[in-house]
């Protein structure tokens, strides 16, 4: 009788440095607007580089969720594709705020980025400090679209997400010569958590 074995697919290589390049890239361009240094009417000239971050946001994503990497592949997901997506289409088509629209849309990446900052935690501390602080701006901005604070909040929260950016192209170029090198060589801080051990045998 002849036993039929899964063969498990080889995984493809890391493509974490990449995306969060490609995230630093939509993030920096978005940062002029957010953090109000130019009028949103220049919304417009973020929509290529969105696209551009969204092309190989997409790759990204399909390459981590090949790797059975859920949490990854949803990170990349929900912050590339979604928000860097969305809001390159936007600058694209309605470039104007959508109001409640908007709102509510800022809602659901506020609440996504909870749980994405808790298992960033296992990764890095730093990681997860800085994804609920550009949460926290997240809400900000939310709370300005939904017409409960002023603008100068949402310019608040926009400097809160940048800051994000910045890690994200900190630990974009870290993992790109920490994976080359195939040794730890630039650090992204030691991790809030610690990982659950295997379960007990029985």
């Amino acid at each position: 009788m002849q036993q039929k074995t899964e063969q498990s697919l080889p995984a493809w290589a890391d493509p974490g440095a990449l995306g969060f390049i490609a995230l630093a890239v939509s993030l920096f361009s978005l940062a002029p607007i957010l953090c109000g240094w130019v009028h949103p009417t220049a919304l417009p000239f973020t929509a290529p580089w969105g696209i551009v971050a969204l092309v190989a946001l997409i790759f990204v994503t399909i390459i981590f969720f090949r790797n059975r990497s859920v949490m990854l592949g949803t990170a990349f997901g929900v912050l590339g594709v979604l928000l860097s997506g969305g809001l390159a289409f936007k600058a694209l088509l309605v470039p104007a705020s959508g109001g409640l629209v908007d709102a509510m849309v800022w809602v659901v990446i506020g609440a996504v980025l909870v749980p994405i900052g808790y298992l960033a935690g296992y990764m890095s501390r730093p990681f997860a400090v800085l994804v609920w602080l550009a949460d926290i701006g997240v809400w900000m901005i939310a709370a300005v679209s939904f017409g409960a604070a002023s603008p100068t909040v949402a310019i608040v929260g926009g400097y809160f997400i940048f800051i994000l950016g910045v890690w994200f192209l900190y630990v974009g170029m870290a993992q790109l010569v920490n994976g080359t090198l195939n040794r730890p060589v630039v650090s992204i801080g030691s991790p809030l958590f610690k990982s659950p051990g295997p379960p007990p045998e029985a």
